[in-house]
């Protein structure tokens, strides 16, 4: 059994753990393997890496807010951001980052700058 399967079905300790790296014009994004809902699943290989994918943390922020989820930010000095969520709040993240996939960079197609603020 693989990490994302044994972590799907961990139940109620839903904890959404991600580094988010900038790599040109988009990001590439790391999930640890504790909690991924199953939809989520299929636009992560089996190194838990998504990429290319557009992300907007401002756009994070508002929706987290919106759904009063309380998450951690944590922006390292090379630009990297680590985002962390649980319980309702790891759902909500999860909700935001397939947004973001499925409103993402595709091949052949130019991003905005990023925003990592």
């Amino acid at each position: 059994m693989n990490s994302r399967a044994q972590a799907e079905q961990q139940g109620p300790a839903e904890e959404l753990s991600l580094f988010c790296s900038p790599l040109g014009e988009a990001w590439r994004v790391h999930v640890r393997p504790t909690w991924l809902p199953r939809y989520l699943q299929p636009f992560f290989d089996v190194h838990g890496e998504a990429y290319p994918v557009l992300l907007d943390f401002d756009d994070l922020a508002r929706h987290m807010e919106a759904n009063d989820a309380a998450f951690e930010k944590r922006v390292s000095r090379l630009g990297g951001v680590e985002l962390l969520a649980r319980g309702p709040a790891a759902e909500s993240l999860a909700v935001w980052l397939s947004t973001a996939f499925s409103s993402g960079v595709r091949p052949g197609t130019r991003a905005s700058e990023p925003d990592v603020g």
